[in-house]
């Protein structure tokens, strides 16, 4: 009679044959529990870690929680920060018009010329990050964006080329440190912060504009990019992650059956164990040294490849959004940001003079409406979002589709625009500014939610071109937000606020429900597109570098 290790062992193979299989038919679809362990075991089935984690214990995948959530927490001080940043000049329009004689018009076109860096700068700086580590342009891109907070005016171009990394190489770090069935709530946490930068931000800039004046929103943006730039030197470490083999950088494999996740600190003695819970065969090899210090602080991890290579990095994204899932993903992005855009610009127009008269900190505080919104969508996208894909790949045998993700999203999809539609309403008839703000409240929340789970679809769906991927999605989103945000003046001025936000509110209802079409023929798209997923994947080799 076999041991409990070589059954183990058995289900190891199992998982892995049957993922492999299933990689082959679709991208992204994967075995996530596996079935034939719950038959000989008699429990639930072994979940089944995705990516695989390899046996160095340099992976990040292997770096204990504590470890991971300091790396991370340094991300998410930086995004907080850079949408900040990006969302607080909208506050003090109005001292802007008062002292510097410019038109809200004037004020609207260059917060598009921000959304225009915000589409530019994923282009110029993500390839970089794919090619020669996360580090470096964390580092370089705070310091672009420290230097600008003390430039201020006539910067916001720079600022949108550099604050565009946050779009995207964050993810590209959740993919880095996170297993598949943890994205989930890992981008809710990211969204999170997002949002504190974009709704939480303006308030405290509307007091510190009314208290200390207007300038000093951008010192303190300066001080905190500061903390922000002296932080990532010192102690953000590169995820990217490269095998070595016989001093050559190598790729890595994907698959692992696994029961609980156990990091691994300097001095601990690493060997494969039997759970009695579940199956394991996670093994870390103990003759790899942990990096030292130095080691892990290096500038660039350069990933090889040919210049050529390095190239296709700049048109890539381009080209991937004919494949449906990218393509999905960014409209669902690009109409999200133009549209609370349109918020953000008619706010601060509307409600700083009759019938509301709100001054500069009054302006800030409205933010709260949609962080409210937004906080109660990140469980809602995040731990629900991640235990409802385990339940439902259970009862499909295990195997997990990447469309499970969408079903959460149709509720958001029918709140958003009825939060649009209230708050077109409400400006348009001078109501009370509670029910403006109720719109908002339920526009932040479906913003969120979808935001969350359309991005974890891209992840989860076509997960080794991922860097390149969301550069495409970037782009697009940025494009029209930068568009919507020109055009957003003379459209209110052509067609009224109440007629503008009800077209808006349709559009919004008619793009947030392709959810819908996506849960039922997804599979059958990423199936279509797999021969040229699998070129794009050969490329970028970078899903672990």
């Amino acid at each position: 009679m076999p041991s409990s290790t070589e059954e183990t062992s058995a289900d190891v193979e199992a998982g892995t044959a049957a993922a492999a299989a299933i990689l082959v038919e679709a991208p992204g679809t994967v075995v996530l529990e596996n079935s034939r362990s719950k038959l000989k075991h008699g429990h639930d089935g072994t979940l089944v870690l995705y990516p695989q984690p390899s046996e160095d214990p340099n992976d990040p995948l292997n770096w204990t929680y504590s470890r991971k959530i300091v790396n991370f927490s340094l991300v998410a001080f930086y995004v907080l920060m850079v949408f900040a940043f990006q969302d607080i000049p909208v506050i003090v329009f109005q001292d802007y018009v008062e002292e510097l004689g410019m038109t809200y018009e004037q004020l609207n076109n260059t917060f598009g010329l921000n959304c225009a860096g915000l589409a530019l700068g994923c282009l110029m700086f993500i390839p970089f990050s794919i090619k020669y580590g996360r580090r470096p342009i964390y580092i370089v891109t705070t310091f672009v964006m420290f230097f600008t907070t003390i430039c201020m005016m006539g910067v916001d171009l720079v600022m949108g080329l550099a604050g565009a990394v946050a779009d995207t190489i964050v993810q590209m770090t959740v993919n880095d440190l996170f297993f598949l069935h943890q994205r989930g709530i890992m981008n809710a946490i990211y969204l999170i912060f997002v949002n504190v930068g974009v709704y939480l931000a303006p308030v405290a800039a509307g007091y510190s504009a009314q208290s200390q004046g207007w300038p000093w929103i951008y010192w303190w943006c300066t001080i905190f990019f500061g903390i922000i730039m002296v932080l990532f030197l010192f102690f953000y470490e590169e995820t990217k992650y490269m095998a070595t083999t016989m001093g050559e950088k190598v790729a890595v494999s994907e698959i692992l059956v696994c029961g609980e996740e156990k990091g691994i600190e300097a001095g601990e003695k690493h060997s494969a164990e039997t759970e009695t819970s579940a199956p394991t065969a996670r093994t870390i090899d103990s003759s790899i040294p942990l990096k030292l210090y130095r080691q892990r602080m290096a500038l660039v991890t350069e990933t090889p490849g040919t210049f050529k290579d390095f190239l296709h990095h700049f048109y890539n994204p381009l080209l991937m959004l004919a494949i449906p899932g990218v393509a999905y993903t960014a409209l669902q992005y690009g109409a999200f940001l133009s549209w609370i855009s349109v918020v953000a610009t008619t706010e601060s127009d509307f409600f700083s003079s009759d019938p509301y008269d709100f001054s500069t900190s009054g302006i800030g505080l409205l933010n709260l409406a949609p962080f409210i919104g937004a906080v109660v969508a990140a469980p809602y996208s995040g731990s629900l979002s991640d235990w409802s894909i385990i339940w439902l790949s259970k009862r499909n045998g295990g195997v997990y589709e990447p469309e499970y993700r969408l079903y959460l999203a149709v509720f958001p999809a029918l709140v958003g625009p009825a939060g649009l539609f209230l708050y077109g309403f409400a400006l348009a008839h001078d109501a009370h500014w509670v029910v403006p703000m109720a719109g908002v409240a339920l526009y932040g929340f479906s913003q969120a939610s979808i935001q969350a789970l359309s991005l974890t679809y891209l992840m989860d769906s076509y997960e080794e071109i991922l860097g390149d991927a969301l550069v495409g999605v970037c782009f697009v989103r940025n494009a029209i937000a930068a568009a919507i945000v020109f055009a957003v003046s003379p459209w209110i001025v052509g067609m009224g606020m109440y007629s503008t936000f009800v077209l808006l509110g349709l559009v919004a209802l008619f793009v947030m429900l392709l959810c819908v079409p996506m849960i039922i023929w997804g599979k059958k798209l990423r199936i279509l597109c797999k021969h040229r997923y699998a070129t794009y994947a050969k490329v970028q080799s970078a899903r672990r570098g």
